[in-house]
Parts: structure tokens; C-alpha cells; sequence
């Protein structure tokens, strides 16, 4: 990941696309593989963008608002084509959902480190173990967080409005 923030910000530096030089496209990257996305989606995830870190947030700007395709976006991160567009795919997939989005508005009955698993699972898609390690807690806390969360997501928790 320090290697693509890195590669990132030379190419912003010297202006090869970087998310320093932006300009809107509401389509997809012309020439290249396309999300289809509508323009409220476009812009709801250009809002959502500031959720991600600093490497994932580039590379889904400069998808966005540069226009650019996956191979120019390779070029400049460091990475595999395949890699990007997968990438991509996903973080735009997991910011349309709102799931997070939910959990942030409802933070209040989830708790501070429940919201930061949610955060680490439903945005970045890490695993039990690896959040365990990043959270310093133990594999069956972040278990017993992401059962909370599903809970919540689907229904079954209650908040304080109802």
C-alpha cells in the first residue's frame, strides 16, 4: 500500500493525473472499462471518497473525477491492470451500499471499536484476523462486533428511536 501512495503522489507532483489535477467526467474513463455509473452516483461517491484511505481514495479519484482509464491508472500506481480494476470494482461497490454509511448515522449503539470493525470490514474488506491485528483485540471481539453489526444492519438491534 506505501509503495501505490507513493507512486500516487510523484505522478500528482509531476501532473500525470494524480487527485492534485482534477476534472469532473460524470461518465466513466472514455476508451477503457466503464461502471456504468449514473451521475448522482458519481457524485455520491466523489462525497464518499473521504471515507477511504489516502492510497484507495486516489485511485478511485482519479477513476472518477480524471477520467482515466485502468491501464493509465496501473501505470501510474505501480500495479497490475487486473489488480486496479478489481480494486476499483469493489471500493465502488462497497461505497454505493451505504452499510457503513448506516453505522456511521447509528453510531451511538454501536460503539466506538464496533464502528471502526465496520469500517475495516465493510470499506476495506479486511478479514477477522487482520482487523483483530489492527484493532489490537482478539479474533472473537471482532467476531462478536460483527455480529452486533450485522444485527443492527438487518433489523434485529434496536436504537434508541425505536
Amino acid at each position: 500500500m506505501g509503495r501505490v501512495r507513493l507512486n500516487l503522489e510523484r505522478a500528482s507532483w509531476r501532473g500525470e493525473g494524480g487527485p492534485a489535477d482534477v476534472a469532473v467526467a460524470a461518465g466513466g474513463p472514455a476508451g477503457g472499462p466503464s461502471l456504468h455509473l449514473a451521475a448522482e452516483e458519481v457524485q455520491l461517491l466523489q462525497r464518499r471518497a473521504d471515507i477511504l484511505g489516502a492510497a484507495d481514495r486516489a485511485l478511485v479519484l482519479m477513476y472518477l473525477e480524471k477520467g482515466s482509464c485502468f491501464s493509465e491508472i496501473a501505470r501510474v500506481a505501480g500495479l497490475n491492470e487486473a489488480n486496479v480494476a478489481r480494486r476499483i470494482h469493489k471500493l465502488v461497490g462497497r461505497l454505493l451500499d451505504g452499510q457503513y454509511i448506516t453505522c456511521v448515522r447509528h453510531r451511538a449503539v454501536l460503539g466506538k471499536l464496533n464502528l471502526a470493525i465496520a469500517k475495516d470490514r465493510l470499506i476495506e474488506g479486511l478479514s477477522v484476523r487482520h482487523i483483530a491485528a489492527k484493532r489490537r483485540t482478539t479474533v472473537y471481539r471482532v467476531r462478536r462486533g460483527l455480529r452486533q453489526i450485522r444485527l443492527f444492519l438487518d433489523g434485529r438491534l434496536k436504537t434508541e428511536d425505536d
